[in-house]
């Protein structure tokens, strides 16, 4: 009931992106944007699992980006910051988009929240939906048990699924070609990928 609660007030706009502000979501996105800008194309570019658009500012106000989360709440706080991007509800593991029709796909610290049956769905879905040279770029924060801040912060955390860097890697394997990969800390431990798609064109 309390975590309920708590889980509710933390999908309020304001208080989420603060919280975000917290947890060093800054600092990752620094990170982040080396990998994007070399493969950023002219293209539609969908931020899986967005939330409040936090990720927005990481593209040029003109490039076509689309929002997507399954939270009411987060996407009636990105429509009110960026009334002229899209925003758009759906499930991750099942995206009403159509296959080989963007150029990126961004993902930041959202495979956590699905459970072990629709992890491959997920990651399915992201490599459908981007075009041959379309790229799928991935982060999130892996189980990491030795580092007391991790283990804290997933302690509190709604995603119910944290994973090893060795699961993540074998799923994302299965569904694409892995072009990049690497770790790093920021109270959690994290890992980016590239991935590419595998399709014959």
């Amino acid at each position: 009931m309390v975590q309920k609660l708590l889980h509710h007030i933390v999908s309020n706009p304001y208080v989420y992106d603060r919280v975000q502000q917290l947890v060093g979501a800054q600092l990752v996105r620094q990170k982040l944007s080396a990998y994007l800008q070399p493969i950023v194309p002219d293209a539609v570019i969908v931020d899986l699992g967005g939330g409040t658009g936090n990720n927005r500012d990481l593209f040029s106000p003109d490039q076509h980006y689309i929002c997507l989360d399954n939270d009411q709440l987060k996407l009636k706080g990105f429509r009110e910051k960026f009334p002229k991007d899209s925003g758009l509800r759906a499930d991750a593991t099942r995206l009403p988009l159509q296959s080989n029709s963007v150029g990126l796909v961004l993902c930041t610290a959202v495979s956590h929240h699905i459970p072990d049956d629709s992890l491959d769905s997920f990651f399915s879905e992201a490599i459908r939906i981007i075009k041959s040279e379309g790229r799928f770029v991935f982060l999130d924060a892996v189980w990491s048990p030795r580092r007391l801040p991790s283990r804290l912060l997933w302690r509190y955390d709604r995603g119910s699924y944290p994973r090893t860097l060795e699961k993540l890697q074998t799923t994302l394997a299965r569904h694409g070609q892995i072009l990049d990969w690497h770790t790093f800390a920021v109270y959690h431990r994290y890992v980016i990928a590239v991935v590419a798609s595998t399709r014959v064109i």
